[in-house]
């Protein structure tokens, strides 16, 4: 009787605060694979999680809307009261007195799994403190090696607060005995098992962020856009004035309709350059790599500019925050548009580009496509613009890593291809 109230009082209290946290966490779930994860679970499996907050088992409870979740929970939470250590075993909490090294939770832990249960482990043992993460204690794996049950990692960025959303990726199912067959493992196995499944939830974060990238730039139609839409549409009535002609010198003639992330780059000749390229790329969002001096003291300029789609980078420092910004930006499929010199040049004048278009391009894995603005015939003439082949950085990068020597290789290569493309502007305007 005992243990059919609480099977009804946990899930008319779950059901109850389902409206709650949906407005509290904002839960977005992204998998790393969707075809073979599921938050629908059949059977026991043992979910390793990292610790973001106190919050992290509440929104679990959550993450599997359709099964009870059960936790191991250090004393230090029903030392505060009868109440709330009542209140915790309701909710599946189950003691780990770390102090006396009482290992009885084991025992528990299978039994649950036993019985095709799911139970939440945070192997860290506490809370994570800005970004740092801990070593994974591994007892967890001594219980998925016994019980036979799969460990499903999942990776939370615990931001539980009514203004941000709370984003989780799940992982696909890992059965440890594929990697570990022995009845008695050895410290040294069980630790090579820790260290995977710690790589392992290391990786979602990765996919956490791209995930949160992808749907900050996400693409088709969001009123978060309107302005930057309306603003394209201006911009593409105004090719009345500027006449844009692309001509294209790469191999494949489809080259303008560029699908994917990329890093546009182009000579910068004039003012009106980013609005030419507007006019070329007028079927995508692009996003336009943007000196200081165009933001500095003209707060509404600056506001206006963020709308349509201009990313803001201080030439006076290495500014990384921009350079995230624009590595989100490409990594979620949109394209970015840097002029490399870094200042106007004269038409005819080209100088030596910066290292930051090839930068983007070998951290974020795709391509670079040149470009060169020419100048007008006349005051009423067209814009023409040439169009190169597109640079593959994947495959001219020696190293996987980031390195100098790939770095200036990739640069002159971009720069040659732009001054190709400038002596065929001039030669086809004789």
């Amino acid at each position: 009787m005992k243990r059919f109230l609480v099977w009804i009082f946990f899930w008319i209290g779950k059901i109850t605060l389902w409206p709650i946290q949906w407005i509290y966490f904002r839960k977005r779930v992204y998998y790393e694979d969707k075809k073979t994860t599921s938050r629908r679970i059949k059977g026991g499996a043992l979910i390793i999680s990292n610790h973001k907050g106190l919050m992290d088992f509440p929104m679990s409870m959550f993450i599997f809307p359709f099964h009870k979740l059960y936790c191991l929970m250090s004393e230090l939470v029903y030392n505060h009261g009868k109440f709330l250590a009542h209140l915790t075993n309701i909710v599946g909490g189950i003691r780990v007195d770390r102090k006396n090294y009482d290992f009885g939770f084991m025992n528990k832990s299978l039994e649950l799994l036993e019985k095709k249960k799911l139970l939440i482990i945070y192997p860290e043992g506490r809370v994570e403190v800005s970004d740092k993460t801990y070593p994974f204690h591994p007892s967890y794996i001594l219980i998925a090696l016994k019980s036979g049950a799969p460990i499903i990692p999942i990776y939370t960025d615990g931001k539980y607060k009514f203004k941000n959303r709370c984003h989780v990726v799940i992982g696909k199912a890992i059965y440890l005995r594929d990697y570990c067959n022995k009845e008695n493992p050895t410290k040294e196995d069980i630790e090579s098992l820790n260290q995977m499944i710690r790589s392992k939830i290391r990786s979602l974060e990765k996919i956490c962020k791209l995930g949160i990238a992808k749907d900050k730039y996400a693409h088709g139609f969001q009123f978060k856009y309107l302005i930057k839409d309306l603003g394209r549409l201006l911009a593409f009535t105004m090719n009345i004035h500027f006449k844009t002609k692309v001509y294209n010198k790469g191999k494949h003639k489809k080259n303008l309709k560029i699908k994917g992330g990329g890093v546009i780059v182009a000579n910068h000749s004039s003012f009106m350059d980013p609005l030419v390229l507007l006019n070329v790329f007028w079927r995508r969002r692009i996003y336009i790599l943007t000196a200081e001096v165009v933001f500095d003291g003209h707060p509404h300029r600056a506001w206006l500019l963020n709308q349509l789609g201009c990313v803001r980078v201080d030439r006076r420092i290495n500014d990384m925050e921009a350079i995230e910004k624009c590595l989100d930006i490409v990594r979620s499929g949109n394209l970015i548009v840097v002029f490399p010199s870094g200042h106007i040049d004269q038409y005819g004048q080209v100088d030596e580009f910066k290292g930051g278009a090839a930068l983007m391009a070998m951290e974020a894995h795709v391509p670079i496509y040149p470009l060169y603005l020419g100048p007008r015939t006349s005051k009423l003439g067209r814009c023409p613009v040439w169009l190169g082949e597109k640079i593959d950085v994947e495959a001219i990068r020696t190293k996987d890593k980031l390195n100098k020597n790939d770095l200036n290789t990739i640069s002159e290569i971009l720069y040659k291809e732009i001054r190709k493309l400038e002596a065929i502007g001039l030669e086809e305007k004789k």
